[in-house]
């Protein structure tokens, strides 16, 4: 073990959320420590380049502005200690572990706030594993970061309205897209707006930049297909077509696009209280109106709580900075509650629209279907067939963990439990909480673990 520090506040996620609640923070005479694995701050919706590369026309949409203003606060914040680069592996209260370049720190913190967003939904299907395979916010991640294209024709397919959004993305950056399929037919995600008018009406503005991404790919000549689903991925060394519902697809990259699910081993760990979240599964941090979780001292906010958005991330990050600041007692409950009235109004509509989309994207009867031989946990190269074995004797999700090693690799579970479970559900088991979160959350070698020889 190397450093320890010692703050009064530790942040863990330097997103949208994990800077609203430093600026609420800020000017209270705190130490505040923020810990991120990007060695800049700004999350995955605002993945800045490094620091030595320029990106000409930097993530230039409008609906950025309002997250680069945050951004730019944040950064011109005083005092605000950035451990950009690590990795948290260890939580308890009080008390993290972070992996960085030089080794582990150790920060110990009156109060810590967990928000360290969300990823993509792990979808496993025939021939998922092939190099070119990849989630759609990996090949926007490269996009955003440094305007890399990951193939030459990419295919993109599922049930997110985000797609729509990466692939204007790769055509703006001068790529090609095979297609854009969406598993749902049309009308499905017609009427899943329509039960969500006033949230539709509110956020019309989101709406209105989803059309105008599906006519940048008109004008590309990239067909969007509704109600196709994809069957199968093919190739030898690389992935180099599809097999799909409506035919197949020459391709040498394909993003998958199901929904999104919460990072949620930190708090796990913890031992705070967790609630299944949206339909792409996975697991919410519960809170209070302050983003208090169940655990003294531990508060969530931004995906932790729930995939919604940047805009409910940097509401909820304001909100938890405040509670945080009543805790200490640097601020009076009146006045606590006063500041606190908008941002949770503003998160109250921000869920709204979340749950709209979640309506739209809802995956779970679209999900393709994995074969015998189709790897769900890649970590552990564990197939469906191998996991069908075990659930005729048991519908523990550690049981079949323990029996067929689905969950021991190095994500330690992020991306096969979902599917799991699922396969659990299918199989008439019982309703469950997954796997039991264990250190270390990130892969780490002993060695680094170890005091100095």
């Amino acid at each position: 073990m190397a450093d320890r520090i010692e703050c009064d506040v530790a942040i863990i996620g330097g997103g949208p959320a994990g800077q609203a609640a430093a600026l609420a923070l800020a000017g209270r005479s705190l130490s505040l420590v923020v810990i991120d694995e990007q060695p800049r701050p700004g999350g995955q919706i605002l993945r800045q380049p490094p620091a030595r590369i320029a990106v000409r026309g930097w993530l230039q949409e409008r609906s950025y502005r309002p997250l680069k203003q945050l951004l730019e606060r944040f950064q011109a914040l005083d005092g605000v200690q950035w451990l950009g680069g690590h990795s948290v592996i260890g939580l308890q209260s009080g008390s993290i572990i972070a992996m960085g370049p030089d080794g582990a720190t150790t920060v110990a913190a009156r109060h810590i706030l967990i928000a360290a967003g969300c990823h993509d939904l792990a979808v496993p299907l025939p021939g998922w594993t092939l190099p070119g395979v990849s989630a759609a916010g990996g090949i926007q991640a490269f996009i955003k970061g440094q305007q890399l294209l990951v193939g030459k024709r990419v295919l993109l397919a599922g049930t997110h309205p985000l797609q729509l959004i990466i692939a204007a993305q790769i055509v703006a950056a001068g790529g090609s897209v095979a297609a854009v399929l969406f598993a749902q037919p049309r009308s499905a995600m017609i009427a899943a707006l329509a039960r969500h008018p006033a949230a539709a009406l509110r956020r019309a503005p989101d709406l209105l930049a989803t059309a105008g991404a599906v006519k940048t790919l008109a004008r590309a000549g990239t067909p969007v297909r509704y109600g196709t689903s994809l069957e199968a991925l093919t190739g030898t060394d690389r992935v180099s077509g599809a097999q799909t519902s409506g035919g197949a697809i020459d391709c040498d990259a394909v993003g998958l696009c199901y929904g999104f699910v919460p990072q949620s081993a930190l708090p796990r760990m913890a031992g705070a209280q967790m609630a299944a979240a949206g339909p792409a599964g996975g697991w919410a941090c519960k809170h209070d109106d302050f983003m208090r979780t169940t655990v003294p001292g531990l508060f969530a906010a931004g995906e932790t709580t729930g995939v919604a958005g940047a805009a409910a991330a940097a509401a909820g990050g304001a909100l938890a900075g405040i509670g945080i600041a009543l805790d200490l007692g640097l601020i009076s409950p009146d006045a606590a509650e006063t500041a606190a009235r908008q941002l949770r109004r503003d998160l109250a509509q921000h869920r709204a629209f979340a749950a709209l989309l979640d309506d739209v994207a809802d995956p779970t009867a679209y999900l393709p279907a994995p074969s015998a031989d189709t790897i769900i946990c890649r970590c552990e190269d564990v197939d469906q067939a191998s996991i069908a074995v075990q659930l005729a004797h048991c519908q523990s999700a550690n049981a079949i963990k323990l029996a067929t090693r689905c969950g021991m690799g190095a994500c330690q579970g992020r991306n096969c439990e979902p599917s799991l479970l699922r396969m659990i559900a299918a199989a008439g088991g019982p309703a469950q909480a997954g796997f039991t979160a264990r250190f270390p959350a990130r892969p780490v070698a002993i060695a680094d673990l170890l005091p100095p020889q």
